[in-house]
């Protein structure tokens, strides 16, 4: 008994011993890339500096977490960048398409709390004060110029359908010359139905998508688009059988939904389109647990490399997450504390507001060009927070930068975002 009470003390140890080195990690204490790269201020640019190549149709802005102001803040500064180039006029979000006719119809209108809306979103991540200001920018600009000129917003995710069905059912008593009456009444039938079985009605939105897709009012071809996401959720494999092929299928669908918006944009005369997601969405190349090809290939293939991504990166960041498994009522969000080891975001200390932009094809010293062709660690953080991914380092990847990203706007800290109602 007492060598059986040796070895457990032995074991008790050697967890404390663990955990208090994984902490010390995380901090960036010891085992950090600490030092400087020399000549790094004559690669980094401002984001004021970085320019989008002639030619690109889709611009990604990616997050490292779905949880820091930084990141949420760099989309509207990436979204007046393109505006005040003349090919711009919208942008995509990782939400689902329901919603983000929501948002679309209003900023487009004065009789809309854009906070109250945030709030009752399907992405609580996304109820920030960085978020309302995006909008109320959006808003704003629009005021001004004819819907014709106006930004638009852009839902691509196909993770509804409930909100889908319901924006619909709206479209449907708005347009009765574009839906039969009977259509409208089943679209009402399922919106008011908080258990209806919308996989029983695929033939019904195969035959919707391709009329609504056939009219050449465009509003129309926009609902069609909405159609058709319901069809790609009734499609999908389902998550807790598959989750890869489910990611797979997501990330795919999201790519196309991003194809038929600009279809949109360019009859407009507007030939770019900005898409933000996650970094594990927007970034180039296969990524286990994102699917097995990002939609950030996807995109990269449908529009024929017309593609130029910039990822963000962090090297010390306290985020705050979504607990996993809460929901409804239980519904928690917590701050945790993470160091990348990213020796790239390391080097945002040495730049003003310890923020800087690497763009990879414009490098020109051969040491910091083999580095950004080899791999490194980056900051990822996800949703959904649980003490595995911090016990496997879950936190950061190992990859080649510069084959996943065009561009990386890098911080050296970044600070947690506040969600307003939850």
């Amino acid at each position: 008994m007492k060598r059986f009470g040796k070895v457990w003390m032995l074991c008790e140890l050697g967890i404390l011993l663990y955990i208090g080195i994984l902490l010390v990690l995380r901090s960036g204490i010891v085992a950090s890339p600490a030092r400087r790269i020399q000549g790094i201020e004559n690669e980094g640019i401002s984001f004021e500096e970085l320019r989008i190549p002639e030619g690109t149709e889709v611009i990604g802005i990616g997050e490292a977490t779905h949880g820091n102001c930084e990141f949420q803040s760099i989309k509207l500064e990436m979204l007046k960048k393109l505006v005040e180039s003349g090919k711009c006029r919208s942008i995509a979000f990782e939400i689902t398409a329901g919603e983000g006719a929501e948002i679309n119809d209003a900023i487009h209108r004065e009789d809309v709390d854009l906070t109250e809306l945030m709030g009752r979103g399907d992405y609580p991540l996304y109820d920030t004060a960085q978020i309302v200001e995006l909008l109320s920018w959006m808003r704003e600009y629009n005021k001004s110029v004819s819907y014709e000129e106006s930004l638009r917003f852009y839902g691509v995710d196909m993770q509804g359908p409930e909100r889908e069905v319901r924006y619909l059912a709206g479209f449907a008593e708005a347009h009765k010359e574009a839906v039969s009456e009977s259509e409208g009444a089943l679209l009402r039938e399922m919106a008011e139905d908080e258990d209806y079985d919308f996989t029983l009605q695929r033939e019904f939105f195969v035959a919707l998508e391709q009329k609504l897709a056939g009219q050449e009012d465009a509003e129309c071809r926009y609902a069609a688009v909405l159609a058709g996401v319901v069809l790609q959720w009734i499609d999908a494999p389902r998550f807790n059988e598959d989750p890869n092929a489910y990611g797979e299928h997501r990330d795919l669908c999201m790519a196309k939904n991003l194809k038929r918006y600009h279809e949109l944009e360019e009859e407009r005369g507007c030939t770019q389109i900005l898409i933000s997601a996650h970094n594990g969405h927007v970034m180039k190349g296969e990524t286990e647990g994102y699917g097995e090809v990002t939609m950030g290939s996807r995109i990269d293939e449908l529009f024929e490399g017309r593609y130029f991504c910039v990822g963000t990166g962090f090297y010390t960041a306290t985020v705050n997450i979504h607990t996993a498994g809460t929901y409804d009522e239980e519904y928690e969000r917590l701050d945790h504390s993470y160091c990348s080891d990213d020796i790239l975001a390391y080097q945002a200390r040495y730049f003003e507001g310890e923020r800087y932009c690497l763009e990879f094809a414009g490098i020109k010293d051969e040491k910091l060009k083999q580095l950004v062709h080899s791999k490194n660690f980056m900051g990822i953080v996800g949703e959904g927070y649980s003490r595995m991914s911090d016990i496997s380092r879950g936190y950061r990847m190992r990859l080649v930068v510069a084959d996943r990203f065009d561009a990386v706007v890098y911080y050296y800290k970044v600070t947690p975002i506040r969600t307003i109602h939850y």
